[in-house]
């Protein structure tokens, strides 16, 4: 069934009102679809509507059928990446929306490429990515893609987490299951007494540049209370390992 998004105004008296004007070509033109025909729907919010269309004009009007819980990974993951080259941007975004992160800060480090002067038509082509890759992985939600920051910035950020990993080709001490481990031993022990184990569902990731970090900047992001950890004995590309370790963090925590 195809899928749309919408937002949750979208929804009232028990209609949905697709407006967007891609969306409704989309619906009219390409899929050529029919008043009668059923769209599945989901507001961004964590909830699925189903529903049959009424009228095709300049929006698309449809009587909800069915409404329904989208089902969410409780650990919600933010993905800081330095900007790559090539638009292998996207393919970070599309790959890690696919396994579950829910929000991407594009970062510009010393060795990235410069900020573009055309940073707002990269900013809508990452967005319609994210929203691609929710439509065809059945996701409940649209990852954000924030505006993006300096490191400096980034690093003021890693306060708003439970859990910041910093995959880091130097450091020789800690695997990422070490960290993953010592996280969910935590958050089990905080449940035992009582707590909310639940606290640690905030992670962030921090993935570097093609040229890697420089020693200042790992330095800055430890200090500002990354957990630095190995991936193995391998460096990954930086499209690469994002999504490695968006899947290996929904492994460890969630599985």
């Amino acid at each position: 069934m195809r899928r749309f998004f919408v937002d949750a105004d979208a929804v009232r008296d028990g209609k949905i009102y697709i407006e967007d004007e891609g969306d409704v070509r989309h619906i009219r033109d390409s899929l050529r679809m029919k008043p009668g025909d059923v769209l599945s729907l989901c507001d961004g919010a964590g909830r699925e509507y189903e529903g049959g269309i009424d009228e095709i004009g300049e929006a698309v009007t449809l009587s909800i059928s069915d409404i329904t819980h989208a089902v969410e990974p409780r650990t919600k993951i933010t993905l800081y990446q330095c900007v790559p080259k090539q638009g292998k941007m996207e393919t970070v975004i599309q790959k890690s929306t696919e396994l579950g992160a829910i929000r991407f800060v594009p970062v510009f480090s010393e060795r990235s490429v410069p900020r573009p002067s055309d940073g707002g038509r990269k900013m809508e082509r990452w967005r319609r990515v994210a929203e691609s890759a929710s439509k065809q992985s059945g996701r409940g939600l649209v990852p954000v893609v924030d505006v993006p920051l300096t490191l400096a910035e980034a690093v003021g950020t890693f306060g708003e987490y439970d859990l910041t990993i910093f995959p880091y080709e130097n450091e020789d001490r800690d695997t990422i299951k070490d960290v993953l481990r010592g996280h969910a031993a935590a958050l089990g022990d905080a449940g035992a007494a009582g707590g909310s184990p639940d606290r640690g569902a905030r992670v962030a990731v921090v993935i570097g540049p093609e040229g890697g970090f420089t020693d200042a900047e790992a330095f800055a992001i430890e200090s500002a209370g990354a957990s630095p950890c190995s991936l193995g004995a391998t460096i990954l590309r930086t499209e690469t390992a994002g999504p490695a370790v968006v899947a290996m963090i929904l492994y460890e925590l969630e599985l």
